[in-house]
């Protein structure tokens, strides 16, 4: 399959092996320029799907329906060499999931519980990090395997890289980037942890102008920080006091994220019981480290969520249902006080 998926992807139509849709690529040319061996990583997802491509800001993002199940992918190329990218699915029934990717790569991702179960099965020697839902690896090439459940929520944000990435830097910094590539298979402490999940939080579905530029520079402090941590910087990795000021809004912003994943509304008790601290010292170090409430942070986040949702075409019950509004009325006045429109309107005119 890996070897024709060039041709398949490089049509602006091809039919669907799996299922018999026809999958329709918008923007071919924008599209085709991105390296192949990054598309690869990516690929196999949509041709299961049947999910259409478009361009979306300086990015692309797409939604598809197929016998297996429908989701939402988002990417932004990042140079030739990397790409951060997020996906959902939602299976409506059992799938064997087929990944190819042409060339070794590394990756950093946050996965969503039900994704979570099927990483030891796709991925050689993935490293959990911090709770659980952060993960490093390095992937060979090859084929690689895994059973969707059907009932499952399968998402997952990530920045993945190629080894031209860091050998790029290298000849650029001289030895400052040498093994970082092979760095992404081993375990990282906590402190570099939390600047990979810093890293992932900025680099989700974005499609304004400069968004770009904005998730290139997050990448490249990310790298650089890891770089310089891992040897030994300690001018330019986060010291202890960093580590009291930045780790606790991480974790919370972390939590905010897998809680509307599994389609709950975030609540500060729980996420204070999540995070064995109080309620009052929780909402104090997250003003200081973000300069907003937890509160405000958390419906800020639920209706980008459900903006990205609406933009894919979902219903607007499933959109209050997914995120955990008792009622798509109650869910209908939440988004139009924050947006100044009602759900139905924003998906209706196209709205990112």
């Amino acid at each position: 399959m890996q070897g024709n998926l060039g041709k398949h992807f490089c049509r602006a139509c091809e039919r669907n092996r799996n299922n018999g849709r026809r999958i329709r690529m918008t923007d071919a040319s924008a599209y085709n320029a991105i390296p192949r061996a990054v598309r690869s990583l990516y690929e196999p997802q949509l041709e299961q799907f049947g999910i259409i491509v478009h361009r979306n800001g300086e990015g692309w993002s797409g939604t598809g329906r197929s016998t297996w199940g429908r989701g939402t992918i988002w990417g932004m190329p990042v140079g030739d060499f990397c790409i951060a990218y997020s996906h959902e699915v939602y299976m409506e029934r059992d799938m064997a999931l087929v990944e190819s990717p042409e060339s070794a790569y590394a990756c950093a991702c946050m996965v969503s519980e039900d994704a979570k179960a099927t990483m030891p099965r796709m991925i050689d020697r993935p490293r959990a990090l911090l709770d659980g839902s952060l993960y490093s690896f390095v992937q060979p090439a090859g084929s690689f395997s895994g059973t969707l459940h059907r009932g499952g929520l399968y998402s997952s944000r990530c920045i993945c890289f190629l080894p031209q990435y860091f050998e790029e830097l290298d000849r650029r910094w001289p030895g400052t980037f040498s093994g970082m590539f092979e760095r992404f298979g081993d375990t990282w402490d906590e402190e570099q942890s939390r600047i990979i999940m810093s890293a992932l939080l900025g680099t989700g579905p974005q499609y304004r102008p400069g968004s770009a530029l904005l998730i290139q520079a997050r990448i490249e402090q990310m790298v650089a920080a890891l770089a310089a941590s891992c040897a030994g910087d300690d001018a330019a990795c986060c010291g202890a006091s960093t580590r009291e000021r930045s780790g606790l809004a991480l974790e919370a912003q972390a939590a905010i994220e897998r809680m509307l994943d599994e389609g709950r509304a975030p609540n500060l008790n729980e996420l204070a019981s999540m995070l064995f601290v109080s309620r009052s010292h929780l909402c104090a170090a997250f003003s200081r480290e973000t300069g907003q409430s937890v509160g405000r942070y958390a419906k800020a986040r639920r209706i980008e969520r459900a903006k990205v949702l609406l933009a894919s075409g979902d219903s607007v019950a499933y959109v209050a249902a997914r995120l955990g509004w008792p009622r798509p009325s109650a869910f209908s006045q939440a988004f139009k006080q924050a947006t100044g429109t009602s759900p139905t309107e924003w998906r209706d005119a196209g709205k990112r």
